[in-house]
């Protein structure tokens, strides 16, 4: 008999690719939020309404041996709208739960106490996670690339492609990232919520490098050419979101680059056989990922 997942933020991008993953292998109870899911021969069942819904009638949480917790709130112009649903929604979800099920987090890089609000509200989680008794395992993806969301890391790319800028964004030096592809990140998460190999872990899924913008336009002037690297000051971008000028990223964006981060991710590879496509591969071959990247196979 197969076990049975409680799956939130089943309706996101990434949630939808772990859901895939998931088909067949587990039966799939999914709170969806606004967008429909749709998943051919999948042995799942859709709870419409989302997180709040799902703790203001935990009945279909407890039918589950683990709790797959994914919903969050990733932009927004109100700062404690992330600490509403990122901390207090998970406390909730949290004391909904039986002693007897695992609960994975999909938290984030950057959580972290000085990584900006959503940053923050990450970390608050992940410490109620830690002290709620549950067994645990704590998921850390990095950016999320060939998403088609037009977000993030992809967002910077698609305007290197169009305009032929990549924006160099200075603070105590480059800022360096380490991006994993939406489909790496979705089988790691579905790997860990069907086996749980090793509990109250925490795991970051991640390039096995970091690159900075001049490695990522070396890579991408194979494709795309002439292309120039354009230095911006973090505090130059602070300073216009300060006085509202127009700027295409958010406070709250520009914060989550600043935290220190770890790209440690012997633990994910100990564990799971964790071995993510290289992202200056990706971009030197033209936006192309390996078929089973990043899934030990």
């Amino acid at each position: 008999m197969m076990d049975t997942a409680f799956v939130t933020g089943g309706s996101s991008t990434l949630g939808h690719h772990v859901l895939r993953n998931l088909a067949s292998r587990v039966c799939v109870l999914a709170t969806v939020h606004r967008r429909n899911v749709e998943i051919p021969a999948a042995e799942m069942e859709l709870l419409h309404g989302g997180l709040e819904e799902a703790v203001r009638h935990p009945a279909p949480l407890q039918r589950a041996q683990v709790i797959l917790h994914m919903a969050a709130v990733t932009h927004s112009e109100n700062p404690s709208e992330y600490f509403r649903v990122n901390t207090e929604l998970t406390k909730q979800l949290l004391s909904a739960c039986n002693p007897q099920q695992h609960f994975v987090y999909v938290s984030t890089i950057c959580a972290h106490p000085d990584g900006g609000a959503y940053g923050r509200s990450k970390w608050l989680a992940e410490e109620a996670i830690r002290n709620s008794g549950l067994t645990y395992t704590i998921i850390r993806p990095a950016e999320i690339y060939a998403s088609k969301s037009g977000e993030g890391i992809d967002a910077l790319l698609e305007l290197a492609r169009k305009i032929h800028i990549l924006p160099d964004f200075r603070w105590r030096g480059s800022i360096t990232y380490a991006p994993i592809s939406v489909e790496e990140a979705a089988q790691f998460i579905a790997k860990v919520t069907m086996e749980h190999r090793s509990t109250n872990e925490t795991y970051t899924v991640c390039a096995e490098r970091p690159c900075s913008a001049l490695e990522m336009a070396e890579a991408l002037r194979s494709s795309v050419h002439p292309l120039f690297v354009v230095p911006v000051p973090i505090i130059i971008l602070r300073a216009a979101n300060a006085l509202r000028l127009p700027v295409p990223f958010k406070r709250d964006q520009i914060d989550r680059l600043l935290p220190p981060k770890t790209y440690d991710i012997s633990p994910a590879r100990r564990d799971y056989n964790f071995r993510p496509f290289s992202f200056v591969d990706y971009l030197a071959r033209g936006g192309k990922v390996t078929p089973d990247a990043g899934s030990g196979r």
